[in-house]
């Protein structure tokens, strides 16, 4: 499907006039100004070149043309023309959701629910947010991949398919500026450099600057981007049936950290979270990663019916996300969180093809072995320890039971008793306070004078051991995970299509998988207890019955295999239109949680999926309306979800891996209609609900939960529209999408805060992005004014909770409106 999209760039109010004024100068009337049939993309989604409308299943595809008029960087860019597809916002942890399927995006013990692959090799969930680097097409299989794509297909497949190098000299420059700072360049040049050896080269950098202002002296704007991607190819025409490519890439982000938009009371705007400021204290926050990868695929037509391809690839990273978990820049309030990882993963594949007029075959194998090291830390502070000791201290003294109430009566609380509240003991009228409470008289100043000394014998009476002067005033505190994993897949597979009739087609197709993990939790004691031997940890708390992920390294081994399948029948009712039935199934391996050393004995179960699809789909009224209709459903044992979770005994939550069941029935509708011959436009929207039940686990409030949730999905859809007027010097293409996305969310219940206090939580999504491009009559030339969001709503996100206990929630913001011009000159 077409995208008609935007995004706006700088104040280059001169620029804008000039080509404004250009285009209203050139529009006599109206007539064809681009081909009036809808464009047919060959696909390999089957692993075989289709025309995207032979496919049988639902397939989205995003071409070339639509990754320019929408600007999009990357997956997360097109989320909003593809029905039944989210990509979360964070480049290096970003989660692709498939029909309402996602995965975990804190863990590498686990795997994804939809498997990603770029120049038909598997790639990781921090590889996935690649960017858009001279694609030729990004496809979207909806559903379980198991039979062609194995490992980890249990929700369907990204395939990412860069341009092949040619025999033609072309290239182009494309420029893109915009507000923030914006600025985009992107260069590709493909050359013939003998009649059978080819080669093509890319380079794009990207830059803008955050949207949002951080206070914090020395802090940077949220929404900062830095992104630089280059890809060399080289095709060798060995012979007639016989050619070899090899490919090398290279990826780097360099991006500021993901925003905490505060709601408490030391948030920069305490009341108004849209108002663009923020306090986020982090220390050295960032999002990287830099990446490179090498591939190389051998091609050989063996007879005029067989084929036999070989791919092979290795792929490398490094990835940092350091971001502020508060949301304020109080020194005793503070924590951020890190994820640190580094992957080296290598894929190859045989393939094997045999084509006639009845049978289309694909077979083969392959194999992929991964290395990963993952480091968690959680940072904070002596100042914000303290302040978290003091609280429980003070519940504890105001528990039903506990000290005030023996001395005072029910009800009774620290405030109403001393007069003040106590809320951190480093504060000597605080101080004085409390030991006023057990009866010994001490003046604030006398708390000044004995310093550290004082603190100390009072430590003796307080459980816990976390209890110490005001002299370790701004002392790190960290709290860390290492992981290490060694993961090996290899699989073989069938897969056939036999033509029965002319218009009855059958397909099946087989998948046995294996997967071998060995995973490792190192949890050292927390870097405070070089100043205090044998402190507790507050945030990571040890399992006490894994001792060996403390004092060494605990290591797990594990196995899973699966056989998948598929079965489609389809029936073709004319030359460009289909409709299909069929079974197919998925399979993610078990795997481990890095957070949780007591999945070592009992790893994730695996998640094994069984879809059920009836589609149509093709091109009808003489080929002006083209349709893709499918009605699902989706069942999916061992579905994994992070949630927040605080098991008793534990102080503050951490993400955890948490499994259930979960079933989903809907229906996808993606539209492109030529009601004229200068006018598109296009529809997508989907309908999913839900049901899911899930083990128990303990919430951020440290409440068991056992839940049985189901959900309706809101009334999402895109509207684009298109219109090719004539003019009389190059040709016009105006594209205008509305995007809509219904806010259902019901209040939580277990949220520590009432979010309707602040303005624009539970809004409806509403954006409205235009394109006006013009490109000359040869086609060297192309200039185009963009705008995204033009409406300016600012969106909030939803809440997060891990700072629970220093009573600082926080919440993200969407981007603003964005506008800009972006030049182009292709030779």
């Amino acid at each position: 499907m077409n995208d008609y999209a935007s995004t706006h760039a700088p104040r280059v109010s001169a620029g804008l006039s000039a080509l404004c004024i250009a285009v209203s100068a050139a529009l006599p009337g109206v007539s064809l100004a681009q081909d009036t049939l809808l464009e047919e993309i060959t696909v390999t989604a089957q692993k075989r070149e289709q025309s995207e409308l032979e496919v049988p299943m639902t397939l989205d595809v995003f071409s070339a043309k639509d990754i320019e008029e929408t600007g999009a960087l990357n997956l997360i860019d097109m989320q909003d023309f593809i029905p039944g597809f989210e990509m979360g916002s964070n480049p290096t942890q970003a989660s692709i959701t498939i029909r309402g399927v996602s995965s975990v995006n804190i863990s590498t013990g686990g795997d994804p629910s939809v498997a990603t692959f770029y120049d038909e090799i598997y790639v990781p969930r921090a590889a996935t947010t690649a960017s858009f680097t001279d694609l030729q097409r990004v496809e979207v299989l909806k559903g379980p991949q198991g039979t062609l794509y194995g490992r980890n297909a249990a929700a369907g497949v990204v395939s990412m398919v860069p341009n092949r190098p040619g025999a033609e000299d072309t290239g182009f420059i494309r420029n893109r500026v915009g507000n923030y700072g914006l600025f985009r360049a992107e260069l590709m040049g493909n050359t013939a450099i003998s009649e059978n050896f080819f080669l093509r080269a890319n380079l794009l950098s990207n830059r803008r600057d955050g949207y949002l202002s951080n206070s914090v002296p020395g802090g940077t704007d949220p929404g900062k981007q830095n992104n630089i991607a280059a890809r060399i190819s080289a095709l060798w025409q060995i012979s007639d049936r016989t050619d070899l490519q090899v490919s090398y890439d290279y990826d780097q982000v360099d991006n500021a950290a993901r925003g905490a938009v505060g709601l408490s009371p030391w948030a920069a705007c305490p009341t108004d979270p849209r108002c663009s400021d923020i306090l986020n204290d982090v220390i050295g926050g960032e999002e990287t990663r830099d990446m490179w990868a090498a591939n190389a695929k051998l091609n050989h037509e063996i007879n005029d019916d067989w084929s036999v391809k070989f791919i092979g690839g290795y792929r490398t990273f490094d990835t940092i996300n350091r971001q502020d978990e508060d949301g304020t820049a109080e020194i005793d309030r503070y924590l951020d969180t890190d994820n640190i990882e580094n992957s080296d993963i290598t894929y190859s594949e045989l393939q094997f093809a045999f084509n006639n007029d009845r049978i289309n075959l694909v077979f083969g194998a392959n194999y992929s072995k991964e290395d990963v090291r993952q480091v968690i830390p959680v940072n904070t502070n002596a100042n914000s320890v303290i302040r978290l000791v003091t609280s429980q201290i003070v519940a504890d003294l105001e528990s039903p039971g506990g000290a005030l109430e023996q001395a005072f009566g029910p009800g009774a609380t620290v405030e109403a008793v001393l007069g003040f509240p106590i809320d951190h003991l480093w504060d000597p009228v605080q101080m004085a306070g409390f030991l006023a409470l057990q009866g010994i008289a001490v003046t604030p100043e006398e708390v000044v004078l004995t310093g550290d000394a004082l603190y100390d014998l009072t430590a003796q009476s307080i459980p816990g051991g976390l209890f110490f002067g005001p002299s370790f005033a701004g002392t790190p505190w960290s709290e860390i995970y290492f992981n290490e994993g060694d993961f090996t897949n290899w699989g073989i597979y069938g897969d056939v299509d036999f033509q029965l009739t002319d218009r009855w087609n059958v397909l099946f197709g087989l998948r046995y998988s294996n997967d071998e993990k060995t995973f490792s939790w190192r949890n050292p004691p927390n870097t405070f207890t070089q100043f205090r031997p044998g402190i507790p940890d507050i945030i990571f708390v040890p399992n006490p019955l894994y001792p060996e992920a403390r004092s060494g390294t605990l290591t797990a081994s594990d196995d899973w295999d699966k056989v998948s399948g598929r079965a489609v029948a389809r029936f073709q009712m004319t030359d460009s239109s289909q409709v299909f039935a069929s079974y197919s199934t998925g399979y993610i391996a078990g795997g481990y949680d890095s957070l949780n050393v007591a999945t070592s004995d009992n790893p994730l179960r695996p998640q094994e999926s069984e879809n059920i699809e009836l589609g149509i789909k093709g091109d009808f009224a003489n080929d002006r309306l083209r349709l893709q209709l499918a009605l699902f459903s989706l069942d999916i044992e061992g579905r994994q979800r992070t949630v927040d979770s605080r098991p008793p005994g534990t102080p503050n939550p951490i993400p955890t891996i948490n499994i259930g069941d979960q079933t989903n029935e809907g229906v996808e509708v993606v539209i492109d209609w030529l009601p004229t011959d200068s006018i598109r436009v296009g529809f997508i929207t989907t309908w999913r609900d839900s049901e899911a039940t899930w083990d128990e686990f303990y919430d951020a409030n440290g409440d068991l939960r056992n839940d049985t949730s189901g959900s309706t999905t809101d009334t999402d859809y895109t509207v684009t529209l298109g219109w090719a007027p004539d003019i009389s010097r190059g040709s016009l293409d105006i594209r205008v999408d509305y995007i809509f996305n219904e806010n259902t969310s019901e209040l939580d219940e277990f949220s520590i805060i009432d979010a309707t206090q602040f303005p624009g939580f539970y809004e409806d999504r509403t954006d409205l992005n235009a394109r006006i491009a013009w490109t000359s009559d040869d086609g060297t030339w192309n200039a185009a004014l963009w705008g995204k969001n033009l409406l300016d709503q600012n969106l909030l996100g939803g809440i997060s909770d891990i700072s629970i206990l220093f009573g600082t929630p926080f919440t993200s913001v969407g981007a603003p409106i964005t506008y800009g011009l972006e030049f182009g000159f292709n030779f």
